[in-house]
């Protein structure tokens, strides 16, 4: 799976609609090193769910401070987990891959409205 670039505020306002798609973004810039570190994470598990309902972004914070700024973003590296236009997990600090799947795994759930005991014996 490939990872997105956000550019402009009509890409992140596309997100955040009522029945907007499940997304991942990486809030992130080129001077921080547990940014750098993560990447690489980011991109295994945007790989590992490839092919699921959940598309993964990444925000160049230094490029882009206005669409940080809108996340009230305060510390990198970040990542937004987005659903139905309405943000429903934040990670704050470098992340493995593993815990990147995870929050997009609850995502594709969601997606797929899937019920509490389908999600818990999954």
């Amino acid at each position: 799976m490939t990872t997105y670039t956000l550019n402009n505020r009509q890409e992140i306002e596309d997100l955040m609609t009522d029945g907007g798609p499940a997304a991942i973004i990486d809030f992130w810039a080129p001077w921080c090193g547990p940014c750098r570190a993560m990447a690489p994470q980011f991109e295994a598990a945007s790989e590992a769910m490839d092919g699921q309902p959940v598309t993964f972004y990444k925000v160049n914070t230094q490029k882009h401070p206005d669409l940080a700024a809108a996340f009230n973003i305060r510390s990198l590296p970040t990542i937004v987990a987005i659903h139905d236009g309405e943000i429903q997990d934040v990670l704050i600090g470098a992340q493995d891959c593993y815990g990147i799947k995870r929050i997009a795994e609850r995502l594709v759930s969601r997606a797929r409205g899937d019920g509490f005991f389908r999600r818990l014996f999954s």
